[in-house]
């Protein structure tokens, strides 16, 4: 089993930052390599519906995944959004690799900042934009 923090790619940062800052970028999705033992951006861009973005998330390839979350404001008033860090390891994915991203998520979550919510996600139910939206209320 491989231990130990992977490097995380000068891009990882410069792409969070864009999604963070400006409106070109709504996700950015991580990758790491156990045998680069690199953190490195898989694919970033923009979704008009959240089920675009959902189809970057596999049943069986972990993933971390920074979005800039888009909801409906409780009172009304408009659109909101938050900085949401995503750590996919799903149930289909190999020990290994639930292993090793599980050892670097808090690494790479530590590097970014300015998140507003951390979601651990195991199964498609737990990305849902609903669930995601449970877990604002628990803060």
């Amino acid at each position: 089993m491989t231990r130990g923090f992977a490097t995380i790619s000068p891009e990882c940062e410069t792409v969070f930052d864009e999604v963070k800052e400006t409106d070109n970028l709504d996700y950015v999705i991580y990758e790491a390599s156990a045998h680069d033992k690199k953190i490195t951006v898989n694919t970033s861009g923009k979704y008009k519906e959240y089920s675009e973005l959902l189809a970057n998330f596999k049943d069986d390839t972990p993933r971390y995944a920074v979005v800039d979350f888009k909801y409906d404001s409780p009172s009304g008033d408009g659109q909101r959004h938050k900085l949401v860090f995503i750590t996919w390891v799903p149930e289909g994915a190999s020990i290994h690799d639930k292993s090793y991203y599980t050892t670097n998520k808090d690494h790479l979550f530590r590097a970014l900042l300015d998140i507003s919510i951390h979601v651990q996600a195991h199964t498609q139910a737990e990305l849902a934009h609903a669930a995601i939206m449970g877990q604002f209320k628990v803060l």
